[in-house]
């Protein structure tokens, strides 16, 4: 079948590509660290 229709393995690899680059981002979104605030320094007096 691949060699009659080699553009199946090619959407194939796509849609596992897709489905890899979703994966990480959602575990990146889930496993983010947390955001501090950073302290403003006082403005100096002149």
């Amino acid at each position: 079948m691949p060699r009659k229709h080699p553009w199946i393995l090619v959407v194939l690899a796509f849609l596992l590509l897709i489905g890899a680059w979703a994966t990480l981002i959602t575990l990146a979104k889930k496993h983010a660290p947390q955001e501090l605030e950073s302290p403003t320094p006082a403005p100096a007096d002149h």
